[in-house]
Parts: structure tokens; sequence; C-alpha cells
């Protein structure tokens, strides 16, 4: 878009330009009146155009600020945003590392726990054991003094039953 100021001077250089040429020199008649009227125009678009292009600066360099507080802003939350997720991770990681830590330790007590339980069975089913080899070993004694008191075994044609049948506890 073509400035009114342009448009007074394209108009000054057609009037300088078709002015009435001063015979026998470089010099024309201009019209004082017409030529003054022309240039306080000139000045009054310049003006105006000045006006608007000092606005214009103003409005640019007030964007500009805008533009440099905005990326400042932009930077600082990055900044605040990067320290927060490594912050993340490292909380992340510490948790990681205590929930290992944490399994770790339960891990241990269950085989301690487990150990002990059966080390407390293990020793309650020995004790029951031997109760009963000597529940068994009382058991032969009683049969064999009644076998031997009565002849069970020759006037029986069913022998009494055999306890070795039930493997090594019996003996």
């Amino acid at each position: 878009m073509a400035s009114k100021a342009e448009g007074i001077l394209k108009e000054l250089r057609n009037t300088v330009q078709n002015a009435k040429s001063v015979p026998m020199s470089a010099s024309c008649m201009l019209n004082r009146n017409e030529t003054l009227e022309t240039l306080d125009q000139l000045g009054e678009a310049l003006k105006s155009d000045i006006r608007e292009a000092e606005r214009v600066m103003a409005t640019s360099l007030e964007t500009l600020q805008r533009a440099q507080e905005e990326a400042e802003q932009i930077i600082k939350n990055a900044e605040e945003r990067a320290k927060y997720l490594a912050g993340e991770t490292q909380v992340m990681n510490e948790a990681i590392k205590r929930a290992a830590d944490t399994e770790a330790k339960a891990e241990r007590e269950a085989k301690a726990l487990r150990r002990e339980t059966d080390t407390f069975v293990d020793q309650r089913i020995a004790t029951f054991e031997a109760a009963l080899i000597s529940t068994l070993n009382q058991i032969r004694t009683m049969r064999s003094k009644l076998s031997d008191r009565s002849k069970l075994d020759e006037e029986n044609s069913e022998p009494l039953p055999d306890l070795n049948q039930y493997g090594d506890i019996a003996k």
C-alpha cells in the first residue's frame, strides 16, 4: 500500500517535469502558491506516515518484548518440568530399589520361617515315629507272647497278620 506522501511526491515530480522551462537554462517556472501548498500537503503526509511508523515500531517493540517474555517463561517452565521429571525419575528409582529390598527381605524372612516350621514339624513327626515304633515293638512282643502261650499259630488255619508288610516302620 502506497503512502499518501508517495502520491504527493509523484504529483510534485510531475508538476516540476511539466513546468515551463526558462529559456537557455535548466530552471523552470512554477506557481509558488500551488508548489507551497503541495509541499505543505507532503509535510502533513510525512508527519502522518512518521506517526504511523512510530506506532508500528512501538507495537513491534511491545510484541517483541512480549515474545521475549513468553520465550523466557517457556524456557523457565521447560526447566521446571525437566527438574520435576528428573526428580520423578529419582523418586521412581528409589521406590523400585526400596521395593526390591523389601521383597528380598520378605523372601529371606519367609525362607527362615519355612525352615523353622519344617524343623518343628520334622521334630514332631520324629517324636511321633519314635512313639509308633515303640508301640509296634510292644505289639510284637505281646503277640509273640500270646502266640507262644496259646499256640495260636498251630490251631488257626489263618495265621495272624504279619506286621512286616508295612515296611521299615514295623522293624
